[in-house]
């Protein structure tokens, strides 16, 4: 009778552990991917910060660097936090961060969150003016191509004037499209010039008017 008892009871705490497990914690993980190569991102930096409630400073609460597969994995306390913030950065690519909310996060399951980035890329925009005159007018600016990033060129219309032998550099996802759109003022010289940037490198677009 007193083994059965002592029986019952380990199985009671054994059943209220179960339950109990992970109520207090988040778990958190994904895939970081390297888009411009279609492919996990190994050797990344994902950081994970939280800001508590009624307080607008960011506290670090885990850090990891991914493997071959490009996954992480975090687990944490569940406490008084507004929002967390996932920030994902590795030399020559672009640096991402994901925003996760506290009432998105799950107890007693894996929430996940997988986060794309690219290589980074330069274009180099060659122009040449072959006949310069004073009355010269070229206007160029970007039809496709990297924005919305802090080493972004610039998104409006480029002019240039009089004798212009010049180049521009432009940052761009890797093995992607950039592209520009010009026009000579007086001129049928118009048109859309485009190349597709190497990862890690600097790709040259020729301009000549």
């Amino acid at each position: 009778m007193k083994r059965l008892l002592i029986l019952s009871l380990s199985l009671v705490l054994l059943l209220l552990f179960r339950c109990n497990k992970g109520a207090g914690t988040f778990t958190l993980e994904g895939v970081i991917t390297d888009a411009s190569f279609n492919q996990p991102l190994a050797g990344a930096e994902v950081s994970l910060y939280g800001i508590a409630a009624g307080n607008n400073q960011y506290a670090m609460i885990a850090s990891a660097v991914t493997g071959a597969d490009g996954k992480y994995s975090f687990t944490f306390d569940r406490t008084r936090t507004e929002k967390y913030t996932l920030y994902v950065k590795k030399n020559l690519y672009f640096e991402q961060e994901e925003e996760v909310y506290y009432s998105q996060l799950k107890l007693k399951e894996t929430n996940i969150r997988n986060v794309s980035t690219t290589a980074k890329s330069w274009v180099e925009i060659k122009i040449f003016n072959n006949n310069a005159a004073n009355n010269d007018h070229l206007q160029f600016l970007r039809q496709q191509g990297k924005t919305g990033c802090s080493e972004c060129c610039f998104s409006g219309t480029n002019h240039l004037y009089g004798f212009q032998d010049t180049s521009i550099f432009c940052i761009n996802d890797g093995n992607s499209l950039y592209s520009i759109e010009y026009a000579v003022f007086g001129t049928s010289n118009t048109g859309i010039l485009g190349v597709t940037t190497t990862p890690f490198d600097t790709t040259v677009l020729n301009l000549t008017y």
